[in-house]
């Protein structure tokens, strides 16, 4: 099995070009880097409004997201007014990218985990490398995590982020006060913390009702979000500084996702979400819930954009904190657990939970002017009113820190607000990272895992048993997509070539 080399460390170089943008936000000159080079800013004005006078309507599909695509279509105006181009805005369901070759539309915005699908059967544009450079975008300032691996598939970038939330861990601190304890740092702790907030008789007068519903934690394990869960809390354990392989070995494809660190992570798992209640939470669900005092802590990501407005319950606050790390991990060369190295991160971050990706497909007659559409919609002129409209999106740069609000709920105060800024760009700048599934088949092997989350949490099989008949259904997936195939899917999934 492979070792893991250095990572590689990217550098962007500029050609010394400068601009300015408008008070209005309208970033003429920024359109004129992008579509028509670097020159002065009047010829450069002049130059891009031809060039894009040349270019048809840009047809911009969103999947699965009404409130993402009404966002954007606002925006039509202001593009025309700046470029003199057009663009169009088409709503449509996974259902219409079951033949990625077969979209009829210039860019794509979808969920992260569509690029595999895209990108295997070669049906995407690379973003351009002067379109990357500091003088033409904000490309350079997307945090790391996206930039470099989310929105890459071997060593092309396919992707223009709109923001890709992670699992947080929402905790009461009046009841954390109360046990004089502090957010976990290890699973371990998290499990430890669980017991004390479930036991009323700990919480004192700061107990619910005794016939509220109450539980320690909460977590989403819904279908499509069980298996999910399983691989955050599998993360810190599974991802070892040395190897690639981490859900499969890159040379076989053969699954992992019945070894001890799985196994460990569902054990614990099942443990604190024995509850029957969690297998039909969503994050949405988990994060309600929290809000009206039915929890001590939470696992889901906050948003501005939930489908009801959500309120807090008399006394209830939050805070919001990194998951949990482990300071195991095993090897899966040497299958064996060792410690983490001193001054090692614990943490790991997985990607792919939720998200969402503005892609260019191979079918469109202008590429470059369709990426300059999906890098302005996501400048700092418009991401906060375009990605904070979708449940499924957050913050993406350092810049947004002090509008993280927008993407927040209510019932989370500004200075909570500014620290979960400050906590994604942490956890999206990490070395150690994990994929969820994005290679061809993701919706196959994802509910394979969710079914092994549920029939553990129902203590119908045990952990190592549900995984072990997960990990069969993996390979007969893969058996039947075809072996080579996926296998050098997932080695580009890595970002590897």
């Amino acid at each position: 099995m492979p070792r893991r080399p250095a990572d590689l460390q990217t550098t962007t170089r500029t050609n010394g070009c400068t601009g300015t943008r408008t008070a209005a936000g309208g970033p003429w000159i920024a359109v004129c880097l992008l579509l028509a080079g670097c020159p002065a800013p009047d010829s450069g004005k002049e130059e891009a409004s031809e060039r894009l006078a040349a270019v048809g309507t840009i047809r911009l599909a969103v999947v699965d997201d009404p409130a993402l695509a009404e966002a954007i279509e606002p925006f039509r105006g202001e593009w025309q007014g700046q470029t003199g181009g057009d663009f169009v805005v088409e709503q449509i369901t996974a259902d219409g990218l079951a033949d990625p070759g077969t979209i009829a539309a210039d860019a794509v915005i979808c969920g992260p985990h569509y690029l595999g699908a895209f990108a295997a059967g070669d049906h995407l544009a690379p973003l351009p490398e002067h379109l990357r450079r500091p003088d033409r975008s904000r490309w350079p300032e997307t945090f790391s995590l996206l930039r470099a691996h989310e929105a890459v598939w071997g060593s092309e970038v396919l992707g223009v982020p709109f923001g890709s939330p992670v699992l947080v861990c929402y905790v009461r601190p009046d009841l954390l006060a109360k046990l004089d304890r502090k957010p976990p740092e290890t699973w371990a702790e998290y499990h430890e913390l669980a017991a004390l907030l479930a036991d009323r008789d700990k919480l004192g007068d700061k107990a619910p009702p005794e016939d509220a519903p109450w539980s320690g934690t909460l977590e989403p394990l819904a279908a499509g979000w069980a298996g999910k869960v399983l691989l955050a809390r599998a993360a810190a354990y599974a991802t070892h500084r040395e190897n690639y392989s981490t859900l499969f070995e890159i040379d076989t494809m053969r699954p992992l996702v019945a070894g001890p660190p799985f196994v460990r992570a569902l054990e614990e798992l099942a443990a604190v979400g024995a509850a029957a209640e969690q297998l039909t939470l969503d994050p949405a669900a988990v994060r309600r819930a929290f809000w009206e005092g039915r929890s001590g802590m939470a696992l889901c990501w906050p948003t501005a954009a939930a489908s009801e407005p959500i309120a807090a319950a008399d006394g209830v606050e939050a805070a919001l904190a990194d998951l949990p790390g482990a300071a195991e991990v095993y090897d899966f060369v040497d299958q064996a657990w060792e410690r983490r190295g001193k001054g090692e991160d614990t943490r790991v971050t997985l990607l792919g939970v939720a998200g969402r990706l503005g892609v260019v497909t191979r079918q469109s007659q202008w590429p470059e002017a369709t990426f300059g559409l999906l890098l302005w919609l996501s400048d700092d002129d418009h991401s906060v009113e375009v990605s904070a409209a979708s449940e499924m999106t957050t913050l993406f740069r350092p810049s947004q820190i002090d509008a993280a609000g927008a993407w927040v709920e209510p019932p989370v105060s500004p200075e909570t607000a500014i620290q979960y800024g400050e906590l994604i760009q942490t956890v999206l700048s990490r070395q150690q990272r994990l994929f969820a599934v994005r290679i061809p088949g993701r919706g196959e092997y994802a509910a394979a895992l969710d079914e092994a989350v549920h029939q553990a949490v129902r203590g119908e099989k045990t952990p190592e048993e549900a995984l072990r008949e997960a990990a069969a259904r993996w390979d007969e997936i893969t058996e039947r997509l075809g072996r080579r195939q996926q296998a050098e899917a997932y080695y580009r999934s890595l970002g590897l070539e």
